[in-house]
């Protein structure tokens, strides 16, 4: 545990955020475009692009004829809390959380390894958000195509969940044959969903900034940046900027329930599955993983040797 540092989220019920913490949110954008059904262009591109894994784990295995039959996980929420409440904001390892004397580290190589988000493209991300300019807005091709209407919406610079899927569900609905753009634009309009219900959105999960519309203007800009390295970094910045609320953590954090449970070996059982073909997220129930944390006195756990020997969590 950081020094001098209390558990504010759980001790200040008013300070209580709306963390994010599970991937019901992919789920609930298969139950939408599983029954429409993705072409088989678009499958492919989807595939190929470094979140595409993600939302292929639970594409793969929904069920139209029984979608009742597809898990909803919301973890412990006190367990997560305490999971972030390790992280060593006193920065004696980068990107690591403490237990006692020991660390685990995170790195980009570990998200990538986890999430099965492939590091391909550049390490451009940032500077394409950052130079994202709202002067020249209409010339995005994704906002200028689908979402130029939000200028006249109270909020005109962040598009909602609701809009982003309700303009996923348009394109991929067209009555005449979809065009090989049409089929880019679905798994750029699937990525700026991820950005706005697990990656980059409001404390609410209900909409994002219209800046991250540069990382999915086109699908060669899909391809082009490293999304494991652009969450990664983001997930930690809004460690250190919510330290005194962790709730109020905007970004990735099932990621480090796996982190946690791939560390301490034999703590905590996968799950029975194919390990070969989906990602790690999908081989531990997060859910009895932040129940465990929950129970137990984090400082007790001792890192292995084996986990500092490897390189990455990639294998």
């Amino acid at each position: 545990m950081a020094r001098g540092r209390r558990n504010t989220a759980e001790e200040d019920p008013a300070l209580t955020g709306k963390l994010r913490h599970s991937f019901n949110a992919v789920q609930d954008l298969v139950k939408e475009i599983k029954p429409i059904g993705l072409s088989k262009r678009a499958e492919t591109y989807l595939r190929k692009a470094p979140y595409g894994d993600l939302v292929m784990l639970y594409y793969d295995e929904f069920d139209v004829a029984a979608p009742k039959n597809m898990k909803q996980i919301t973890t412990n929420k006190h367990g997560v809390v305490k999971l972030l409440n390790c992280f060593d904001r006193d920065c004696e390892v980068p990107c690591a959380f403490k237990f006692g004397e020991n660390f685990i580290e995170s790195t980009s190589a570990k998200f990538a390894g986890i999430t099965r988000m492939k590091r391909i493209g550049s390490r451009k991300g940032p500077k394409l958000i950052e130079g994202f300019n709202l002067k020249k807005l209409d010339e995005n091709v994704l906002y200028n195509k689908y979402f130029s209407d939000i200028k006249e919406t109270q909020h005109s610079t962040a598009v909602t969940k609701k809009k982003i899927m309700e303009t996923i569900i348009e394109v991929m609905k067209k009555k005449k044959r979809r065009t090989k753009i049409d089929d880019e634009h679905v798994v750029c309009l699937i990525g700026f969903y991820l950005c706005c219900v697990l990656f980059f959105g409001d404390k609410n999960t209900s909409a994002v900034n219209v800046k991250y519309l540069a990382i999915v203007e086109t699908y060669e800009n899909v391809l082009k940046v490293s999304w494991p390295d652009l969450v990664h970094e983001h997930l930690f910045e809004e460690m250190l900027k919510n330290a005194d609320c962790l709730s109020n953590v905007k970004a990735c954090v099932p990621y480090i329930l796996i982190l946690f449970a791939h560390t301490p070996a034999g703590l905590i059982q996968k799950v029975q599955n194919n390990e070969q073909k989906i990602p790690r997220v999908g081989r531990w129930d997060m859910q009895v993983i932040s129940d465990f944390i929950a129970g137990a006195n984090m400082t007790e756990f001792t890192v292995s040797v084996s986990y500092y020997l490897q390189k990455s969590l990639c294998s």
